[in-house]
């Protein structure tokens, strides 16, 4: 049922839309001047604040508006769907209640924005319990020389409403630069993160709702979103920009080399389902300046209990009883085609070097799969590979120290076999495949700060030791597109 709320000669009007006995969903869509950009807030009646702020944000812009009542309070989900990683979904014990309303708020946000969705910025604010001193922003789309430049912007307003010294100056966390205190992962990669080309999600600290902070700092907000939105959506300082490919099972998001470096490419097919590879991807991409391409989504949550393998035209069930269980498909077979694609467009040139990168829960090691590498180069990249681990967690006490197993010369569990005959990797003169223990990686923060700087440090000594090789070999044959 959708009834009118108000009507007038300046916003459009606001929509009311119910979902069933368990709340609703205002909505409002976006004007002329700014086509393609919805600001939601996901929980207005337990977060008014949010709501409020969301409000005062499309009223600035003209950006699209969407604000869900009353599913907090029955622990519905709205930002994302129900992720999952079997076929079948578990029905609602009241089979009256959704499980999540994400698909209906997911259909009025395109309809807020009056066309694709180009932009989403949420509003949240921190539960009672939880006291951050500092607005935590999640973002989706942006390059680390963007968030950058978006933080500084915030300074720069806030500073200047501060002058007077009468208010503090609140801090600003933005991901990927900083480290941020809430979990993200449902809506990056399955929710409202992943609908958008760009997106943020505001969560904003108690102390902003006090009666003598609240519209100094709506006001520094609207305006740092007012010039923000500019600045992220027409690039006219020409910072390294994402290129973004929305599509119906996911996303893709490509990032060019900052240094017109030609012919590597860092890949991270299943960003999603193998989770923080897509953000150890960008993270690798900023250090080496190497070109990225990281696909999100495309997981059992988007295929409906299939996972899209993105690097390979194939997809498996989950969950699985043998671990070759793949099967070839019409919309695999786009996919990874549109994932190639990428990749060799990304490389500016002939790919001359690969890396994919991927996580598991099984092994303790570093497996890396390889094609295009010789016994001897395998050698010295493990030797490299150890070297800079013993160098760089000399001094981080605590850490797991993870060997490195690589083809051809150790053997590893993970050896890729489908992406080496039908798919990413043979279309590079040289491809490495890691595989990485999500254990011993990814799950402690400071695990995942060193890895990441082993890592980075790897693949630029494999860069050299590929560019220092190439003159004295002969190349291997790959293939050409019709």
């Amino acid at each position: 049922m959708v009834f009118t709320l108000s009507a007038c000669s300046g916003p459009p009007p606001i929509q009311d839309h119910l979902v069933g006995d368990v709340g609703h969903i205002e909505v409002r869509k976006s004007d002329h001047r700014i086509e393609g950009v919805v600001v939601g807030a996901t929980q207005g009646s337990s977060e008014p604040d949010a709501a409020e702020l969301a409000t005062a944000l499309s009223d600035e812009t003209g950006a699209g508006l969407v604000i869900a009542y009353g599913f907090r309070s029955k622990r519905i989900p709205v930002a994302q769907p129900l992720v999952h990683m079997s076929p079948v979904m578990t029905r609602p014990a009241d089979g009256r209640r959704p499980g999540t309303v994400y698909p209906q708020f997911r259909a009025l946000l395109q309809n807020a924005a009056g066309g694709p969705l180009k932009f989403y910025i949420g509003v949240r604010s921190a539960h009672p319990k939880n006291h951050p001193s500092r607005i935590e922003v999640a973002t989706a789309g942006l390059t680390f020389e963007q968030v950058q430049a978006l933080k500084a912007g915030f300074v720069r307003i806030r500073d200047s409403a501060a002058d007077n010294g009468e208010i503090p100056k609140i801090e600003m966390a933005l991901n990927p630069l900083d480290e941020i205190s809430w979990n993200v992962t449902g809506v990056k990669h399955h929710g409202v993160l992943l609908l958008a080309e760009k997106g943020l999600i505001l969560r904003m600290p108690k102390i902003i709702s006090t009666a003598h902070l609240k519209p100094i700092y709506t006001k520094v907000l609207t305006d740092w979103v007012a010039q923000g939105l500019p600045m992220l959506m027409q690039n006219p300082s020409g910072l390294t920009e994402m290129e973004v490919q929305l599509m119906q099972y996911g996303r893709m998001e490509s990032t060019p080399s900052r240094k017109n470096l030609s012919g590597v490419v860092i890949g991270a097919p299943h960003g999603s389902f193998d989770r923080h590879t897509a953000e150890l991807a960008q993270q690798l991409g900023y250090r080496t300046s190497l070109a990225v391409v990281a696909a999100k989504g495309f997981s059992p949550t988007e295929g409906g209990g299939w996972r899209i393998n993105v690097n390979r035209p194939t997809e498996k069930l989950y969950p699985q009883s043998g671990p070759e269980q793949e099967r070839a498909t019409d919309r695999a077979r786009v996919i990874y085609q549109r994932f190639r694609d990428a990749v060799l467009k990304a490389a500016a040139g002939p790919l001359d070097l690969y890396f994919d990168l991927h996580q598991n829960s099984h092994d303790d090691n570093i497996d890396v799969a390889t094609l295009g590498v010789s016994p001897h180069e395998a050698i010295l990249i493990k030797a490299a590979y150890m070297e800079i681990r013993q160098r760089v967690l000399r001094d981080r006490s605590g850490l797991p120290k993870v060997d490195l197993a690589i083809e051809p010369i150790d053997k590893v569990t993970f050896r890729a076999r489908v992406a080496k005959e039908q798919g990413i990797l043979r279309w590079a003169k040289q491809s490495l495949h890691f595989e990485m223990p999500a254990h011993q990686v990814f799950y402690d923060m400071r695990a995942r700060h060193a890895y990441t700087e082993i890592l980075s440090q790897l693949i630029q000594r494999v860069v050299i030791l590929r560019r220092s090789s190439i003159a004295v070999r002969a190349p291997r044959l790959v293939p050409t597109l019709p």
